[in-house]
């Protein structure tokens, strides 16, 4: 599994795992990514993968009562953990341009094909599976439409496309607002140039696409925007779990 990737890439790359170090998303523990979502070894974040471990059997609930989903693609996987664990049922394939310890180097599985790709330019054949999950991902293409695109045509028809863990807003405008707040995160990180590849999603351009998606679950509801408003800070983002038919 060789990483051939652009400069730029790999500075993501190599900055990427040292702010998710710094904050506890990654690890150099052998079983921090063999345990997650269900356990957090770093006990710094159990929050959020408590929320990840519903949303993942809510994913995983799709893939097993919709028939036909053998072939899946794990986009963006990471550490391989959600690859990990669908293995068990499924023919999955694992893709993420993090090949390192962190990353893809962490999955030691047999079960996964392992290959490192762009979420915009994803290195597979046409139709070549039946399901893809979006985990904690979809977020990062810096391009969504064409992402959206790569993902259509690697999946055949009727193929679905599961979206889980990314942030959702209302409208661009608040889209762009928290993009300039995560910017000002990552530079006070020394990274900076990480938020050119961290966008949150909006409804409309996900629907623009190649996909006909519906909530599963909704994520942080109204009140929780509401709430938010009237003690004067922005809404909140919203963190569904979305399924895509390819149309």
């Amino acid at each position: 599994m060789a990483e051939k990737l652009p400069a730029s890439i790999r500075r993501f790359v190599e900055d990427y795992r040292r702010v998710r170090l710094h904050e506890g998303y990654a690890s150099d523990d052998p079983g921090y990514a063999a345990r997650l979502p269900y356990v957090d070894v770093t006990g710094r974040n159990r929050a959020v993968w408590r929320l990840r471990a519903r949303h993942y059997l809510v994913a995983r609930a799709v893939l097993t009562l919709v028939p036909g989903m053998g072939r899946v693609l794990d986009v963006g996987a990471g550490n391989g953990w959600l690859a990990r664990r669908l293995a068990g049922s499924h023919r999955v394939t694992a893709v993420d341009v993090d090949a390192g310890p962190t990353g893809l180097g962490a999955l030691d599985d047999r079960r996964v094909a392992r290959v490192c790709g762009e979420l915009e330019s994803l290195p597979f054949t046409g139709g070549r599976f039946d399901a893809a999950v979006a985990a904690a991902s979809l977020h990062y293409a810096v391009d969504l439409r064409r992402a959206l695109g790569e993902l259509g045509r690697v999946l055949r028809a009727g193929g679905l496309l599961v979206v889980a863990d990314s942030p959702l807003y209302a409208d661009a405008e608040a889209r762009d607002r928290a993009q300039e707040r995560t910017r000002a995160y990552y530079e006070a990180e020394g990274a900076a140039h990480l938020a050119d590849r961290y966008r949150g999603l909006v409804r409309a351009e996900l629907d623009e696409g190649p996909f006909r998606f519906f909530a599963l679950t909704p994520g942080i509801g109204r009140l929780g925007d509401a709430i938010a408003r009237l003690r004067g800070r922005e809404g909140l983002a919203r963190m569904p779990v979305l399924v895509g038919r390819r149309r």
